[in-house]
């Protein structure tokens, strides 16, 4: 009797293991996030640096390097990182978040999927909730996340009156 219990327990643990789903983790460190002024054309810098991970059930985070921006006029990328962001301070910018509507993505299916972004910036020390509409397009099966996220600079305290207080963040990244 209790043999056949023991057999029991170890088939109906077994079938549990075999239906569930391995979580598919997306990843790339060369991600790319553009940092500019719809006001002033000088503040525009990329890093095309950029750590992300996208998991299928909708988690999503980035990590890069606040001197890995690069602006077209050096000038303005010392300034950027020694008055406004004081990258030697604060070295890092994360986000952490989720995709709200990721079951509407079907990661298994070459298209075009709108997608709603939630979650936490952290920028100069400061951590601030964001929210963004964005898009991730799949082609044979590896995701190209893009999104824009309008900030302002002043909440997340970096001072920068004289250049620009409202600034975009758009992510482009193709995951492998």
């Amino acid at each position: 009797m209790k043999i056949a219990s023991i057999v029991t327990y170890l088939t109906i643990a077994l079938l549990s293991i075999g239906q569930v789903e391995a979580q598919k983790t997306f990843g790339t460190r060369n991600g790319q996030i553009i940092f500019q002024s719809p006001s002033d054309e000088d503040v525009k810098a990329i890093n095309n640096e950029v750590s992300s991970r996208l998991l299928d059930n909708g988690t999503l985070t980035f990590s890069l390097l606040i001197k890995g921006f690069k602006f077209k006029m050096a000038e303005m990328q010392d300034h950027f990182n020694t008055q406004y962001l004081q990258s030697t301070q604060f070295p890092r910018a994360d986000f952490t978040g989720n995709i709200t509507n990721i079951k509407s993505v079907n990661f298994t299916k070459d298209g075009s999927y709108p997608v709603q972004v939630t979650g936490n910036l952290t920028l100069h020390g400061v951590t601030q909730k964001v929210a963004a509409n964005g898009t991730i397009v799949i082609t044979k099966g590896k995701p190209l996340a893009k999104a824009n996220f309008p900030i302002q600079i002043k909440d997340f305290g970096v001072n920068a009156p004289d250049v620009t207080e409202k600034v975009t963040i758009a992510v482009n990244c193709q995951y492998q």
